[in-house]
């Protein structure tokens, strides 16, 4: 056996809440346990995919931009429009996460304005590709 981070962590989850956390005492020190293994879970399941959800939403974002950049006045179409040119060259989560918040920061900015402007099949736009990425970003519990 290999073990893959989504075995040791899913291994760890399957210790604390099967194993350790029903061993303690009732109240506090369970419910500790418990919250510790789920959160082993939710990253392991975080794991396999967390490169990959950030780079499909930054390209997502940034093709929205590239899209309604040149309809956009003022500073807001200027930096959307070199949101667009920027790439994720650095694949590491901390630096993925850098340029999804700041395009994510962009887009509230944008939503804010045509929101203001009337332009509801942007908006509309906007709230899928939201919706999508909250797909992406779903997480399983097991049934217990």
């Amino acid at each position: 056996m290999k073990p893959t981070p989504e075995i040791v962590l899913n291994n760890g989850f399957a210790k604390i809440v099967f194993e350790m956390g029903p061993a303690l005492p009732p109240g506090y020190g369970q419910g500790s346990a418990s919250l510790v293994g789920i959160h082993l879970l939710l990253l392991a399941q975080e794991f396999n995919r967390a490169a990959d959800v950030r780079v499909q939403e930054n390209a997502a974002m940034r093709a929205l931009f590239a899209d309604v950049a040149p309809r956009v006045h003022g500073s807001l179409g200027t930096r959307l429009s070199d949101a667009c040119k920027r790439i994720d060259s650095d694949l590491k989560i901390s630096a993925l996460d850098e340029n999804n918040t700041f395009l994510k920061n962009l887009l509230i900015e944008l939503h804010a304005c045509i929101d203001e402007a009337g332009d509801r099949s942007l908006a509309q736009r906007i709230l899928l590709l939201l919706s999508e990425f909250a797909s992406a970003r779903q997480v399983f519990l097991p049934p217990m």
